[in-house]
């Protein structure tokens, strides 16, 4: 008799167990996926803020719009950025005389740079700039 009480509590708790599981497990992946993507995020924009950057310090030096744009281009492609947009200020690079402030923005959408497609920066567009005086 006493040893059917046992089994009986045994099965009643592991019963517990997969249903304490079952309930679990869908946060416990919210959770993992949103770590994943906020992670992949923070990944895009330090990458923009990079690309910006490496732009920005060829530009200062009489670097032709093509060349600013390449250095640019290369620094995502190593990252697997996809869809980037590229502005400056002034428009055209060449325009700018000893003194000035050249900016480069540097922006990519969320959706295609996602982990995951129906995540929080569906729609969202990451930018990063730099400015710096030109030589």
């Amino acid at each position: 008799m006493i040893h059917r009480k046992k089994s009986r509590r045994r099965d009643s708790r592991s019963g517990a167990a997969v249903v304490e599981f079952a309930v679990c497990l869908p946060v416990i992946m919210l959770i993992v996926l949103g770590s994943i993507e906020a992670a992949s995020m923070l990944f895009l924009k330090q990458t923009l803020v990079q690309a910006s950057y490496e732009g920005a310090k060829v530009a200062i030096r009489d670097g032709s719009q093509a060349e600013v744009e390449s250095i640019i281009r290369a620094v995502g492609a190593g990252r697997n950025i996809q869809d980037l947009t590229i502005a400056f200020d002034p428009p055209l690079v060449a325009d700018a005389f000893p003194g000035d402030v050249i900016t480069v923005r540097v922006s990519a959408p969320g959706d295609s740079n996602s982990f995951i497609p129906f995540g929080p920066f569906k729609n969202k567009t990451v930018v990063a700039s730099a400015a710096m005086v030109k030589e």
